[in-house]
């Protein structure tokens, strides 16, 4: 199993804020159809996310990978007086409790394991949510930039996935039918791609484009 951690610690401790403050639009513009409950949000960063669903109410869980960003969410819960519980983890071994959420995010995460791990990852959500709960992602699609550039120089190790030595992790590109199949049966409450200008990521980074799905959908069963 590739370890990603050195890796990520090094990105957040280069910077103030990895991924700014503010949570994903789409969570905010959707927010009020969430059940009332408990919220997972898997690869947290520093609870951008995680703290816009503690602040309306929800109790609130989430790992991430890199000690740093658990303890800037953790600060910024504290100095905000509010609860969330945070802890390192990484996602390909964390334990989700069978249908407890009313949500659970994986916001730009999923693209950093390789296709047989994202499998077993979006199985372990689908049965933590309740009936009726939603789930949140954001990914990469074969539309970005980085996907050409990848079958050129890195190795592929399963389709649309490929391993980074500069990662030091794997990078996996989706397509909107592999997004779609990894929730049949749940009710599409929004869906979006194409590409995009990413200026998220500090004063340090240079904007660059992003190919990108996000999805919301409903558990029906």
């Amino acid at each position: 199993m590739v370890k990603k951690s050195s890796a990520w610690e090094e990105a957040y401790r280069s910077v103030k804020s990895l991924w700014g403050l503010e949570p994903d639009h789409t969570l905010v513009d959707y927010a009020t159809l969430i059940p009332k409950g408990a919220v997972l949000d898997l690869g947290m960063g520093e609870g951008r996310n995680a703290l816009f669903f503690a602040k309306m109410g929800y109790e609130v869980e989430g790992v991430d990978i890199s000690q740093t960003a658990i303890e800037r969410c953790i600060e910024r819960a504290e100095n905000a007086n509010l609860k969330v519980k945070a802890e390192v983890g990484d996602l390909r071994e964390v334990d989700i409790p069978l249908g407890r959420y009313s949500l659970i995010i994986a916001a730009w995460v999923l693209n950093f394991f390789k296709k047989t791990e994202v499998e077993g990852i979006i199985k372990k959500i689908r049965n933590g949510l309740k009936k009726g709960g939603f789930v949140y992602i954001g990914v990469f699609s074969i539309d970005d930039p980085g996907y050409e550039r990848a079958k050129k120089l890195l190795e592929v190790v399963e389709e649309n996935t490929f391993y980074s030595p500069r990662r030091g992790s794997f990078i996996h590109y989706f397509t909107r039918e592999e997004v779609l199949s990894l929730f049949a049966g749940f009710k599409v409450i929004y869906y979006a791609d194409g590409t995009e200008l990413d200026l998220g990521h500090g004063e340090h980074s240079e904007p660059h484009y992003h190919g990108f799905i996000v999805y919301m959908g409903q558990k029906c069963e």
